[in-house]
């Protein structure tokens, strides 16, 4: 995010975190000496000659180019009047940068409209447990996402844009399987119980001072009667539980359908042949795949967390109490893709006005 205030003849921006005191003027001293690198993406007009513009923000301030995106830049300019102007077309190798700016996007306005109502619920039913703790690991896994900002974090970004695909598909589930939040809540217990008993019987068969901790064998003596007979109960005849629903994670996108039998089919299934594929799959690839492994990874991460954020929305009723919430989150998703000053004022005004 790029935050701005004026302060006499410059400009305080405040970019990935760290405030910069700029005016147009230092801009061009700084470039003067600077010679222009190959632009394949958008560039900045500075002295009569175009840079990119992630060259031109980090020479102007002294920024690592790995702490923001182009569309940060974009902006910093723009608010210099500078003139923005593009390469031979968008590059796909710029892509990622693109799509991890929707993904900030969309956290700051988790962060402005959803945290705080979800973090205020008062006397929550089982069921809001479920919705709550659900969007909780999807918020984590949003921020380890944006600390990812480089090519070589692409493995890491396709586990996590999995999960939270996995997240949304279980969200999406609490309407469908029946008796769906109890099932939740004694998943959780018996997976609680599965690995006492393996810690259990490690310790059995390799007794020593190191292995003497009770704990595990207390849980399973105080708890067992009891969540085996829970599981009978609710998962009748199946021998193991995987899933707090019962099923695969095939099973439960089609019973969702659309999108995410598409996604399960088509996006999940192209991140893990990366991610989980035998050999040197996911590593042994030309250079210019990873960038879009990447983009592919923040594309999917995006599009899932707007069906989260949705979901908490409708569940807690925030459309009743933030008057046009779902324009705000359209806005949030959209405002990344625009160059222009007039276009986000055009998109304020179909979304926000």
């Amino acid at each position: 995010m790029v935050v701005v205030v004026m302060m006499m003849d410059k400009h305080k921006f405040t970019v990935g975190g760290v405030e910069v005191f700029l005016s147009r003027e230092d801009v061009e001293q700084k470039l003067q000496a600077v010679t222009p690198e190959n632009i394949r993406e958008v560039s900045v007009l500075v002295n009569g000659r175009r840079y990119p513009v992630k060259q031109a923000l980090a020479e102007s301030t002294g920024l690592l180019r790995g702490n923001f995106t182009s569309h940060d830049a974009m902006r910093v300019f723009r608010k210099l009047s500078l003139p923005l102007g593009t390469g031979p077309g968008e590059d796909i190798l710029t892509a990622p940068e693109r799509l991890f700016t929707v993904i900030k996007s969309l956290n700051q306005f988790d962060q402005q409209k959803v945290r705080g109502v979800v973090g205020g619920l008062l006397s929550k039913t089982d069921r809001d447990h479920c919705f709550v703790g659900i969007y909780y690991r999807a918020k984590a896994n949003v921020e380890s996402l944006l600390s990812l900002k480089y090519v070589r974090d692409v493995q890491a970004s396709l586990m996590i844009a999995r999960s939270l695909f996995e997240l949304a598909v279980d969200m999406e589930l609490i309407d469908i399987v029946p008796d769906a939040v109890k099932k939740i809540a004694a998943f959780s217990e018996v997976e609680k119980l599965r690995a006492a008993r393996r810690i259990v019987d490690f310790k059995a068969a390799h007794p020593s001072p190191a292995n003497t901790s009770t704990t595990h064998a207390d849980f399973i003596r105080n708890n067992a009667v009891r969540i085996e007979a829970d599981q009978k109960a609710l998962w009748p005849g199946a021998k193991k539980v995987t899933h707090w629903s019962g099923l695969d994670l095939r099973a439960r996108a089609t019973l969702l359908k659309a999108p995410f039998d598409e996604i399960y089919d088509m996006k999940y299934a192209e991140l893990s042949w990366y991610t989980h594929a035998a050999g040197l799959t996911g590593f042994d690839l030309k250079a210019d795949t990873y960038p879009i492994l990447q983009a592919t990874a923040f594309e999917l991460a995006a599009r899932c967390y707007v069906i989260l954020l949705t979901a908490v929305i409708d569940e807690f009723g925030l459309s009743k109490a933030i008057p046009g919430v779902k324009n705000h989150l359209d806005y949030a998703r959209k405002v990344p893709w625009t160059d222009t000053d007039e276009q986000v004022e055009a998109l304020q005004r179909a979304l926000l006005d």
